[in-house]
C-alpha cells in the first residue's frame, strides 16, 4: 500500500489540526461549525487519517513530524494578511522575512496542501504557473503604470473570455480595523489577463478598467508578497 500523502488535508483535519492551539478559524476555508453539524463521524475520520500519516501515534501523541505540520498551521492562523492568487494562499510568518506558508487548494477534490516555502522558490512558482506574470512587456510599458479603459474598450473587456490566462488576485489585511470590503486597506480584488498582447486588469472592487503596465503589476505583487526585488534578477 502506498503512503499516504502527509502534505495534503481536507478541512475536517485541517480544523482538528488547529485545536491542538485552541484555533477555530482557518481563513480563506469552510466555517468548522459546518462540519461539526455533520456529527461527531466527521472528526472520528480526520483523527483516524492523522494516524495514517503518523501525524499523531496510535495512543494519540503528537509526532515530531506532527508539530511541525501544527506549527505551520499555527503560523498560517496567526497571520495578519492574507494574499490570494487563483487557487494559492499566502500567509506570513512574523519575525520571518524568508518564508511564506502557502495553502494550496486542489479544487476538484476539496483538498489542500499544506507547504512552508521560501520567497524565491514561491518567485520561480509563479513565473512558471502563471505567464501572464512571466510575460514580457510591451516596449510602450515604460512610459506609463497604468491607463483607465473609456466606455467602449470596458465595453469589449467585459465581452471577452480571458481564459486559462485569467489570475485572480485578492490582498486581505486582516488587521485592519475598517473591515469594509470598498476598503483598499483591507481588501482588494484584482483580474489579470493579456489581451491583444496589452495586459489588462480590472479592480472589481471599484468596477474600473485599466491598460496596466507589467512594471506596476509585478510591483503590486512584489509589494503584497513582501519580496525582495533583487530577487526578480
Amino acid at each position: 500500500m502506498s503512503k499516504v500523502a502527509t502534505d495534503t488535508f481536507n478541512v475536517p483535519e485541517l480544523y482538528l489540526l488547529a485545536a491542538a492551539f485552541g484555533g477555530n478559524v482557518l481563513f480563506g476555508l469552510p466555517e468548522k461549525q459546518i462540519y461539526q453539524l455533520r456529527g461527531e463521524e466527521v472528526f472520528a475520520e480526520a483523527h483516524h487519517r492523522h494516524k495514517e500519516k503518523e501525524i499523531i501515534t496510535e495512543e494519540g501523541k503528537i509526532t515530531k513530524a506532527g508539530a511541525m505540520i501544527i506549527q505551520a498551521i499555527e503560523y498560517y492562523h496567526q497571520s495578519k494578511k492574507y494574499v490570494r492568487i487563483n487557487n494559492l494562499m499566502f500567509a506570513f510568518i512574523e519575525d520571518n522575512d524568508d518564508e511564506l506558508i502557502v495553502l494550496v487548494e486542489v479544487e476538484e477534490q476539496k483538498l489542500y496542501k499544506l507547504y512552508v516555502m521560501s520567497k524565491a522558490i514561491i518567485l520561480k512558482l509563479l513565473l512558471d504557473k502563471f505567464s501572464v506574470i512571466s510575460r514580457e512587456p510591451e516596449e510602450d510599458e515604460k512610459t506609463f503604470l497604468t491607463k483607465e479603459l473609456n466606455n467602449e474598450q470596458r465595453h469589449e473587456i467585459e465581452n471577452f473570455e480571458p481564459g486559462d490566462s485569467l489570475l485572480n488576485i485578492e490582498f486581505f489585511h486582516v488587521n485592519e480595523t475598517n473591515q469594509q470590503l470598498d476598503n483598499p486597506s483591507f481588501y482588494q480584488q484584482w483580474l489579470a489577463f493579456p489581451k491583444d498582447k496589452k495586459l489588462i486588469t480590472v479592480d472589481t472592487v471599484k468596477r474600473k478598467f485599466y491598460h496596466t503596465s507589467q512594471y506596476w503589476f509585478l510591483k503590486m505583487i512584489f509589494d503584497e508578497l513582501e519580496f525582495p526585488y533583487k530577487e526578480a534578477n
